[in-house]
């Protein structure tokens, strides 16, 4: 053992090869008494792990050791020194010459640790005089444990260095580096080089070798080079490279490189093209190249991306004429300040002379711990182009969507105040909501006082109408005679203020609340004036705007329950309004003037009791529980009145008027479910026995009113009933459907109750674990297991999170908003999923000779037909495909055109299956049911492997936009790939 001065240095390789300048001197050896073992054996002295369970590659840091001889009383002595760099020599005889200054070490194996970094060989030797390290043997080892990402360095025969030149040589050799996955490298020969430029970089150059990433034994791939250049914490360079699989040669690239310093670095992207971009296979293929750019490392918290997306414009259609794409990212990530986002452009030039911008902010900032701002802005100015040049069916559907929200807290009071801005893709309307204020302030109490008071403001409009309006063209003359068109700009605004004051005292509640509401519609639209008294006197105007506005107060007092947990009887006297309207309304039917109404009275009684039964199980089942939620409750309202004014300015008739009527009703709210206990295993406790929910159905409340029924023979008020199902056999499964019950306005003597079904949905998942296929097993005596079924129902959120994340929430402007994304596939041997979602939607035809708005896309593309059956297919795809934009149907108001919706059925399939243990495939459509065509379609192959992954994928948008894709890429290096792409823009209906 030799203790060193820390003054003195020493350099080791970028390959973790040491060497050592202190190495001279006299040394004391510990000699140890091992022969020499054969070289396909372990050197003596070396022990491995247990060999692995399969043909794993194992790292020789992990399954070597090398076992010191413990050190006695006078080498710990020495080796506890501080302040000394610490030389260990082990071997079974060591020889020191001190005329030629020779060192030499024998042994099977002879070792020299220096630190933690350790040289292994049958035989080491050292001149003092040259400054030459020499290790022999059949395999010389070389280790760095404080490189945690690179192997051993082995060598076969030996290992040669020069300390004053800083230049060696090796035999063959192997080692394995961290470059994003472990590279795994050998040759058959090599040159080390130190730089002198940049201390600790090393040089290698290697002739003959190869190099791979899968870590079998027995590699699935690699490639081979003549020359290869390894800079240590730089980069790798080969060439030529030669790609084997097993055996077998497949591909040939003129140069490999690869880099691999750690952290992110400024780079040419990757292009993304197709083998028919270099070699046409159709006279017809329109040639694309996307995601041509630059790669900028900014510094550690910000780096930038410009790219390009080019279009052919040969044999180019109007729909799809050739497009250059050109964006610009910025992503921005400051840890310790916590704030990321990003920011990102993009400008489209399409070759008839079009153009769209776009652009996409997010920004995510923390300021404190209960002050938070977070912003999503897209912003498109051409959203017909947007949706026309996507083969991508989620960009297709998505709606492009900004939020902007801020939320903080001042003492107990919490603020959160935002909005949200939403562009239709192929669609002129913009839908936005700003400002949205909430505050709320808790429960602030004073003994047994207790106020929570809150306060919340809503302000939503639209832009740019283009579906629902009566007039949707201005008309002026020309002065040399005709008339020119153009498209009104019509818009809408609603405004929704609460101030919510409620008190408790003891268990005394008093409710208050202060609303304003207005809707503002800017657009001519026609209206019905019918008498207050005398339904005879009809008129009807066209207004420029029509407006209401509302002021309301509402009060009620609850009083404290009893029979609580048995009845739960609650008793509440309320101030409400004798009209569904406000207290205060104005409209352009009163001339803008206030009118008002009165309020009364209500009493009422609710009891909410929880009954069941217990009944006996069958089969697996050990126990059932059928429960019933029902919620009773009463009241009762005098009689009053409501001015001629009130009802004029609301557009109602005083004739057949049922609103003032004594109010004596009678509700019902109804919930039912069943379940089962399953029988627990033998093993267990028979109370450990799992439940599940059999059905649960869920009813709207149903009330009659006794007064109205002995006025028009009918006392049902509601003017809608839904009902909704759920069970647990299929887990995911959610029924539901809604009925208008009646024909006309409830609060008229002359509407028909009529229920009439408006809507219907069913979705549900399921996959060969689902309970009721556990379920039918046990029934016959076979062993199921249910208890991953309830696994299902997570699995389904998480997967409709993840679809309406990529739907809702996808950037507008970017080099991958808009490009056809690679569907991502499930892992094969997962079995076999399937969910399902079925809506249907229709309207109830209206009654009387009204004004009609159709919305029908077949009817509003009836005047292209003049200019071409192409015009007509163009505008009827777009219209027919085009996302709702949530407006209302029906009428905006009483005396209101009817607006008219074609019925909508439609089934969503997604269902998923391994073929085999390494196949797997998806699907994923849109069905449209009334039209007897698919909307769009995502289908997928996939085959994985143990270093490649391939996948086949066709996707269709609802705009007649498909793509076919066949991807296969090195998962360790993805941008290793071969892929081909087949993009076609359709131009008119299918």
């Amino acid at each position: 053992m030799t203790l060193r001065n820390t003054a003195c240095g020493w350099w080791r390789t970028g390959l973790a090869l040491l060497v050592w300048s202190s190495v001279a001197g006299a040394g004391v050896a510990q000699a140890q008494g091992q022969r020499p073992a054969r070289p396909a054996q372990p050197p003596a002295g070396l022990s491995r792990g247990q060999p692995g369970q399969d043909s794993t590659r194992e790292l020789s840091k992990d399954k070597v050791k090398y076992e010191w001889q413990a050190p006695d009383s006078a080498m710990r002595a020495l080796l506890d020194k501080e302040g000394y760099s610490k030389v260990q020599y082990q071997g079974d005889t060591v020889k020191f010459n001190a005329g030629t200054r020779l060192l030499t070490l024998k042994g099977k194996p002879s070792a020299v640790q220096r630190d933690e970094t350790m040289l292994i060989g049958d035989s080491i030797q050292y001149n003092d005089s040259t400054k030459r390290v020499v290790a022999t043997g059949d395999t010389v080892l070389l280790r760095d444990p404080q490189a945690q990402e690179t192997d051993d360095f082995i060598a076969n025969g030996m290992i040669e260095y020069d300390l004053e030149t800083r230049q060696g040589t090796t035999g063959a050799f192997s080692t394995s580096v961290v470059s994003g996955q472990r590279l795994f490298l050998t040759a058959k020969r090599s040159t080390i080089l130190s730089d002198t430029l940049v201390s600790g970089r090393h040089v290698v150059f290697a002739k003959n070798g190869s190099f791979t990433y899968c870590d079998h034994a027995e590699p699935h791939f690699h490639f081979t080079t003549r020359d290869m250049k390894f800079v240590s914490q730089n980069v790798m360079v080969a060439r030529p490279g030669v790609l084997y699989i097993g055996e077998v040669p497949v591909f040939w690239i003129p140069f490999f490189f690869q880099d691999v310093r750690s952290g992110r670095r400024s780079g040419m992207l990757t292009p993304n093209f197709g083998f028919a971009e270099l070699i046409r296979n159709s006279p017809n293929y329109r040639r694309s190249v996307q995601n041509i750019g630059y790669f900028f490392a900014l510094n550690d918290y910000m780096n930038a991306e410009l790219s390009m997306d080019w279009r052919s414009g040969a044999r180019s259609s109007d729909v799809d004429p050739g497009f250059l794409r050109s964006n610009a990212d910025m992503r921005y990530r400051w840890v310790d300040r916590f704030i990321t986002g990003e920011f990102a452009v993009s400008y489209m030039a399409l070759r008839n002379g079009t153009t769209n911008a776009s652009w996409t902010w997010n920004h995510n900032q923390d300021f404190s711990k209960s002050t938070k701002l977070t912003a999503r802005l897209n912003w498109v100015q051409n959203t017909q182009i947007q949706r026309n040049t996507t083969v991508n069916p989620m960009a297709a559907n998505a709606t492009i969507r900004s939020q902007l929200n801020y939320q903080t807290k001042i003492g107990p009071a919490s603020i959160n105040v935002g909005g949200s801005r939403v562009q239709y893709p192929g669609r002129p309307q913009v839908d936005m909501d700003f400002p949205q204020l909430n505050v709320t302030a808790g429960t602030l109490e004073a003994g047994p006082v207790a106020w929570t008071p809150s306060l919340r403001l809503a302000v939503s409009g639209s832009s740019r109408i283009d579906q629902g309006i009566q007039f949707p063209f201005v008309y002026n003359p020309l002065p040399g005679g005709g008339v020119d068109s153009s498209r009104f700009n019509a818009s809408r605004r609603n405004m929704q203020f609460a101030f919510e004051t409620p008190i408790k005292l003891w268990d005394f509640q008093w409710q208050n609340s202060f609303s304003v509401t207005e809707q503002f519609r800017d657009y001519p639209e026609q209206r019905e004036i019918v008498g207050v008294r005398d339904t005879s006197l009809r008129s009807i105007r066209v207004f420029a705007r029509t407006f209401e506005t509302n002021v309301d107060w509402t009060t009620s007092f609850n009083l404290p329950r009893f029979f609580q947990g048995t009845w739960n009887v609650s008793p509440s006297i309320n101030v409400q309004n004798v009209d569904q309207g406000g207290l205060f309304v104005r409209t352009e039917r009163s001339g803008g003037r206030w009118v008002s109404q009165s309020k009364r009275l209500s009493y009422a009684l609710t009891a909410s009791p929880t009954l069941y039964a217990m009944l006996p199980g069958l089969g697996p089942i050990a126990r059932l529980r059928h429960s019933i939620n029902p919620s009773i409750s009463y009241s009762y309202s005098p009689t009053a009145s409501v001015s001629d004014e009130y009802l004029a300015a609301i557009g109602r008739s005083r004739v057949g008027y049922l609103g003032a009527l004594m109010q004596n009703r009678v509700s019902l709210n109804l919930a039912t479910n069943l379940e089962a206990k399953l029988r627990a295993p033998v093993d267990s406790e028979p109370d450990q026995g799992r439940k599940i929910k059999l059905l649960s159905v869920n009813f709207s409340p149903l009330s009659w009113d006794f007064a109205r029924a002995d006025s028009t023979g009918n006392g049902f008020t509601e003017r809608t009933f839904a009902i909704s199902a759920r069970t647990d056999l299929l887990p995911g499964l959610d029924f539901r459907t809604s009925y208008d019950l009646f024909q006309g306005d409830p609060l008229s003597d002359t509407a028909t109750f009529s229920p009439y079904r408006t809507e219907t949905g069913i979705t549900f998942s399921m996959n060969g674990k689902s309970a009721v296929f556990g379920f039918i097993a046990r029934l016959f005596g076979r062993a199921a297991d249910l208890s991953d079924s309830a696994s299902i129902r997570p699995a389904q959120a998480a997967a409709q999170q993840n679809l309406a994340r990529q739907t809702r929430q996808m950037n507008a402007a970017g080099g991958g908003a808009m490009r056809g994304m690679q569907m991502s596939l499930p892992e094969s041997g997962q079995g076999w999923n399937l969910s399902l979602q079925y809506n249907a939607a229709r309207q109830r035809a209206p009654r009387g000779n009204g004004v009609i708005i159709e919305a029908d896309p077949a009817k509003l593309c009836e005047a292209f037909r003049a200019q071409g059956i192409a015009a007509y297919e163009r505008c009827f795809l777009n219209a027919q495909t085009s996302p709702p934009t949530g407006l209302g149907t029906g009428q905006s108001a009483i005396g209101a055109p009817f607006v008219r919706q074609p019925p909508v059925q439609g089934v969503n399939a997604n269902m998923s299956f391994g073929i085999t243990r390494n196949w797997s495939a998806q699907w994923s459509t849109q069905y449209d049911v009334e039209r007897a065509r698919f909307a769009s379609q995502q289908i997928g192959l996939q085959r994985q492997l143990h270093d490649w992954n391939a996948i086949f994928t066709f996707s269709q948008t609802p705009s007649g936009n498909f793509a076919f894709n066949f991807f296969i890429a090195l998962k360790a290096q993805p941008d290793l790939k071969f892929n081909y792409d087949r993009q076609t823009f359709r131009s008119s209906n299918f």
